[in-house]
């Protein structure tokens, strides 16, 4: 090592003396204005390149970029020239946490929604909605959530006619607190026909009675349908959009996530608009390479000449929509997920094997086209059968096609069939999982049997893919699930009777192996000279600590093309946007 300075000595030990994560500002002797350089010292860079798995130091510039990634002489030859020094005071530095299946923008949106009791009473719901009706008087609709539908339709026989009783004449609808159902009384039903819909609409279910009376409840696509009517893109709306999308990054930026893919990209309701407008008014705070959704009720032919038109996939931009979010099934609290085998418990919903949302001529005509358009295909596969579907189509279009840069994945992956493994691999298509404790917890694993039988010994498959070569990605599915990386990194780890990754490993799968997928490798996921300068400051070495403190560990700032997103406590004192 180089000869450092007495007093460049005192400042890269200064953290001895002080809390580990105690970040200090060091001036030198050059005026800091004249060089635009910043260099993080003191602490430990984790770069997740495998070339130089660990550094002393970093610097980057004003333009966002990485300029080295090195050691303490390196930042001693910065500090002469004038560079900020910043003392991590024994923090860790990693590439920023990418989250590659999530719903950023609806996030936001559920934080101002009137939220329903999930398991509640007759009782409980009409001074609940009473309440909430009362705020949104002004609304054409009245809108709620959280309702766990089939806990309902035990407590009303006809939620519909209870609906009614509250909301005569005004459309309502209440979403569930899953994302595949909804509860709407009979104005809303006749917004979108279904009040005289005899059997189902694409990529739906409408709850019937034994007279094959609308009950109120419906499934899956049917309740996507009811949500564009009650949501359209309207001046008012398109700005509650925004707003909701500003409150989603704040969130993102306190945990460390630099880059993502929202799985919503509902773009009948404007939802694509609002990431648009974060990047042109410079509040954008993460790079998002985002899914426009499929509806399974539109015409193929203007569908995709649509969503053609709405693609932006220049790497150039931050907020990117270059992937199509297609359902395959359901899921398996509801039976809608697509199974092989028969449920061991009937729902009532779909079918004893499940539900598509369309058929195989359909499905694979939409792998085919979109694929050849330049689209990653985003397919939400849950069931085994769903799994295996999904594949094909990624199969069909490949032999349609050829292979292509596009980057293409199943995301939830709840059953997949042993034959089906190997293939992910042998596809090049990336098995997009979520790994939260909530999954995993007893109560759940006692419902899933009750659901799938001995099948639930199986459930997310994550030591049979990565044994099978598969690329893997670990994603949140937020908000519908924990969003916290490291909640999900100590969890992964913690597994019972799993051998899983290793601490590296499961990094590499929300910074590295998930730049890849979204095709942004090149710019981002690793900690390299010519990336961008997207990172994650955490106050304790995870790489070092026990598994249980993994989850207790504070993200102190990130930074996100070289520019300080999250500073609580300023302790970058960079200004933050």
């Amino acid at each position: 090592m180089k000869f450092i300075t007495a007093s460049f000595l005192v400042l890269l030990c200064a953290c001895s003396a002080r809390g580990e994560g105690e970040i200090v500002i060091k001036s030198t002797a050059a005026p800091v204005t004249e060089n635009p350089v910043t260099v993080l010292v003191g602490g430990k860079i984790y770069t997740m390149n495998d070339a130089q798995p660990t550094a002393d130091a970093l610097a980057y510039d004003t333009s966002g970029k990485i300029l080295w990634v090195g050691g303490n002489e390196d930042a001693e030859i910065a500090a002469k020239t004038g560079a900020k020094i910043i003392d991590l005071g024994g923090a860790i530095v990693l590439p920023g946490f990418h989250d590659v299946h999530l719903h950023a923008l609806e996030a936001g949106i559920n934080e101002g929604r009137c939220v329903l009791s999930e398991f509640g009473t007759p009782k409980q719901y009409k001074n609940e909605i009473a309440t909430c009706a009362f705020d949104q008087s002004a609304a054409d609709w009245f809108i709620g959530a959280g309702v766990s539908m089939p806990d309902l339709l035990e407590q009303i026989a006809m939620p519909v006619d209870f609906l009614d009783g509250l909301f005569p004449d005004k459309p309502a609808l209440i979403l569930d607190n899953l994302g595949h159902g909804a509860w709407a009384n009979s104005p809303a039903l006749k917004a979108v026909r279904y009040d005289t819909m005899t059997g189902n609409p694409p990529g739906g279910i409408i709850d019937r009675n034994a007279d094959g009376r609308p009950t109120g409840i419906v499934y899956e696509n049917a309740q996507q349908v009811l949500r564009t009517a009650a949501l359209p893109p309207t001046k008012a709306n398109r700005e509650v959009n925004y707003l909701a999308l500003r409150t989603a990054l704040k969130t993102l930026a306190a945990h460390g996530i630099t880059s993502v893919s929202d799985a919503g990209g509902y773009w009948p309701r404007g939802h694509h608009l609002a990431w648009i407008r974060a990047e042109k008014e410079g509040v954008l705070t993460v790079r998002a390479s985002n899914g426009l959704y499929v509806f399974p009720d539109r015409d193929i032919d203007e569908q995709i000449a649509h969503l053609i038109t709405l693609k932006i996939s220049n790497k150039n931009n931050l907020a990117k929509f270059n992937q199509v979010k297609i359902y395959v099934d359901g899921i398996l609290s509801l039976g809608t997920a697509a199974l092989y085998e028969p449920y061991a418990q009937d729902f009532g919903v779909a079918g004893k094997y499940g539900f598509e949302y369309f058929s195989k001529p359909d499905l694979f005509a939409y792998a085919r086209r979109l694929d050849a358009a330049g689209f990653s295909l985003h397919f939400h596969a849950v069931g085994d059968r769903g799994v295996g579907l999904a594949l094909d189509a990624v199969e069909a279009a490949q032999k349609a096609n050829g292979l292509s840069a596009n980057r293409h994945r199943l995301t939830h992956i709840f059953l997949a069939a042993p034959a089906d493994h190997a293939r992910f691999a042998a596809l090049g298509v990336t098995a997009d999982l979520q790994m939260t404790p909530s999954t995993f917890d007893p109560q759940t694993i006692a419902f899933y049997k009750r659901v799938i039988g001995g099948r639930v010994n199986g459930l997310v498959p994550l030591d049979a893919l990565m044994s099978a070569n598969a690329p893997i990605t670990i994603s949140s599915d937020w908000d519908a699930d924990e969003l916290s990386p490291l909640v999900k990194i100590g969890h992964i780890l913690s597994r019972s009777g799993e051998t899983g990754p290793g601490v590296n490993a499961a990094v590499a799968m929300m910074t590295i192996d998930s730049a890849k997928l979204l095709g942004q490798d090149d710019l981002t996921g690793s900690l390299e000279a010519g990336k961008y300068a997207d990172m994650a400051v955490l106050d304790k070495d995870i790489f070092s600590l026990p598994i249980s403190h993994i989850k207790r560990t504070k993200i102190l700032v990130t930074i996100m093309n070289g520019d300080v997103v999250y500073d609580p406590h300023n302790k970058f004192k960079q200004g933050t946007k």
